[in-house]
Order: C-alpha cells, then structure tokens, then sequence
C-alpha cells in the first residue's frame, strides 16, 4: 500500500499529503511519515512547492490531532474501546497510556515527534482522560511543527538517499519504541518494588 500512496504523488501532490497525514492523526494506518519524506525530495527536485508541502503537511497534521482529542473528548472510552480491539493498536494504546500517565503533557509532545508512531493513541486518551484542551494543543501545535519540518527538512536535504534514510528512521523508531516500553516497566517494577517494601515494613512494626 504504501508503494501505491507514493506513486501517487507527482499527480496528486498537496491534496494526497493533506488525506494522509491528518487520517493517519486519527489512528488510520497510513505512510505519513514516508509520505512527507517523499514530498520534501519532490520539493528539491521542484516538483513540489517546500513551503506548500510544510504548510499542508502541518496544518493536515493540526487538523487530524484536534480531530482525535474531540472525538475522544465525546465519545471517550467507546474509542479506545474499539481501537484497542485490534491485535496491532492494543500494545500502542497501552504504551501510551503509560507514557501519558507518566509524562503529562510531555507525554503530547514527545509523542508528536520522537514517539510519532504513538502520536494518535495519545490523543485520544488526552481527550479521554480530561486532559484541558489548552495543556493539549500547547505541546500538540509545536510538535506537529517540528515533525513536520523534520520530515520535510530530511526528505528535502536527503533526496538522493530516501529509501536508505526511510530505513534508518524506522529502525530508530523501533529502538525508541522499545526503549519506551523498557523503561516503563523498569519504573513499573520499581514502583511494585518500593511498594512491597513498605508494607514488609509496617508489617515489622
């Protein structure tokens, strides 16, 4: 699928960039970030306008994220309910969970660049969960800003090498990924730990 999105490209340019991204904001497994590569090194070829494809990535990206915290904010735990129903969303839901519990509104902004592939989950459980609308978009606006100029910026700067820079930034997302889910049950354990302690103590007294 995602070979057929990027062909599609050259002849639908802007109006694809906009579909993609702000559905993938909603949880739709969508190439968004291949895309947005893809379109910064159709701008350095002057395929495509680099201010366009920033604006539309980025007001796409706006869209879609202010799109999941209200539908979560009406509809709430009906959502998650049906997204975490899925094998593949199950595990995301849950990382988020724990990363937003822990994190706060950071949680919103890391996962809107370092941790974009939780970027929708937390979303919907900032809606959810009551998170105010202000404390949302606060940290939401400039990570869309710096995921976008990101991607565009590498795909606009790293033309000639897209596939291999695709791959690299996959396996980093998985390393960050997997560094996520490590420490959270590190702290997990942690907390458990700290926890039975206490009360062997209180026991011995």
């Amino acid at each position: 699928m995602t070979e057929t999105i990027l062909a599609l490209v050259p002849d639908y340019g802007l109006t694809l960039i906009f579909l993609v991204v702000s559905l993938a904001c909603l949880a739709v497994p969508l190439p968004a970030s291949m895309l947005v590569l893809t379109a910064g090194s159709f701008a350095a070829s002057g395929d495509l306008s680099l201010g366009w494809v920033f604006v539309t990535a980025f007001a796409a990206f706006i869209l879609g994220d202010q799109i999941a915290f209200f539908i979560a904010r009406l509809a709430g735990p009906k959502v998650l309910a049906m997204l975490g129903r899925s094998p593949r969303m199950a595990p995301a839901i849950a990382r988020s969970e724990n990363l937003l519990q822990d994190r706060g509104t950071l949680a919103v902004l890391l996962s809107h660049t370092i941790l974009s592939p939780t970027c929708p989950y937390i979303s919907y459980l900032s809606g959810a969960g009551g998170l105010s609308h202000g404390r949302f978009s606060l940290a939401a606006i400039p990570g869309a800003a710096i995921w976008t100029l990101g991607y565009v910026g590498l795909g606009y700067v790293f033309a000639t090498q897209l596939e291999q820079l695709a791959q690299i930034t996959s396996q980093f997302f998985g390393v960050v990924l997997a560094a996520t889910v490590a420490i959270g049950m590190f702290m997990l354990l942690r907390i458990r730990w700290k926890h039975e302690s206490e009360s062997d103590a209180k026991k011995h007294i």
